[in-house]
């Protein structure tokens, strides 16, 4: 009965190594990455609101680390720039760390994909804790003073958290993993942090207004993702004025990153090429 048993379980031992070892089917991946995009949304947007920074759209972070140079701008706290500093190095880190991961031990690797994205997840995870327990902030801390009569309000700018570096490192270094999983993905058309270039290439669509539903599948891809970072976003401001606060994002956020990585663990494997 032992041998039994020892067989069986080597002989599980052996499909799962081989399932998590096939490279994943690229079809349809592209759903998971308009994902990615609610989730970028969904944290800038409330990362924005409660540390005045983003995580993921570094282009922002960085206008925002040259204004710091002249002290700018005068509505920010003494040293915000080193918020915006902060995730910016971390994210270069970060797509540094899962480009070489996703390289070493194969790009596209089932296992590589669920490492991946549940490490992203988990990152997530620490952050909400962190804001749940109250070890950082979780609300919006500026103060705003109603001037009667003027429809008009005095904000009253506090000085900056350090301890909200903590996390921001961590949701920036994260960040990073979901544009290097679309690159090695090819859907290059989904960067999943950033809009700038994929309205760019939107408009520039010769077939934008043109081309059938079903025979243009990147203007599609491009205009959905685009639709579901907006979708994020409102979602992140009506999270950051309600009792959830940050936190609450961070936990949805770290939940649908939990989701892919599943998916992840399912998909359908790479059809070998005849």
């Amino acid at each position: 009965m032992s041998n039994l048993q020892s067989e069986k379980s080597g002989a599980f031992g052996q499909r799962l190594r081989k399932h998590m070892n096939v490279n994943v089917s690229k079809e349809w991946a592209d759903l998971l990455l308009i994902v990615c995009f609610y989730i970028s949304g969904l944290i800038d947007s409330v990362a924005f609101n409660v540390w005045s920074c983003f995580v993921s759209m570094q282009t922002g972070n960085t206008i925002f680390v040259g204004l710091g140079v002249s002290n700018q701008p005068y509505s920010a706290a003494p040293f915000g720039w080193a918020k915006s500093l902060t995730a910016i190095g971390c994210f270069i880190v970060g797509a540094f760390s899962f480009a070489n991961f996703h390289r070493r031990f194969g790009p596209t690797k089932r296992w590589v994909l669920v490492t991946s994205f549940g490490f992203q997840a988990l990152m997530i995870a620490i952050a909400a804790i962190l804001a749940t327990a109250g070890v950082v902030s979780n609300n919006i801390k500026n103060d705003r003073q109603y001037i009667a009569g003027t429809g008009s309000y005095i904000v009253h700018v506090k000085e900056i958290e350090w301890k909200d570096l903590a996390p921001l490192a961590i949701l920036a270094f994260q960040g990073s993993g979901q544009i290097v999983v679309s690159r090695l993905l090819k859907y290059n058309e989904l960067p999943t942090v950033v809009l700038t270039s994929l309205f760019c290439d939107l408009m520039s669509d010769a077939k934008l207004l043109t081309a059938p539903l079903q025979e243009n599948p990147q203007r599609n891809r491009r205009a959905v993702a685009a639709i579901c970072l907006f979708l994020g976003a409102t979602c992140g401001g009506y999270l950051t004025i309600s009792w959830a606060g940050l936190a609450g994002a961070l936990w949805i956020a770290s939940f649908l990153k939990g989701c892919i990585t599943f998916a992840c663990l399912v998909w359908s494997q790479e059809k070998e090429k005849s």
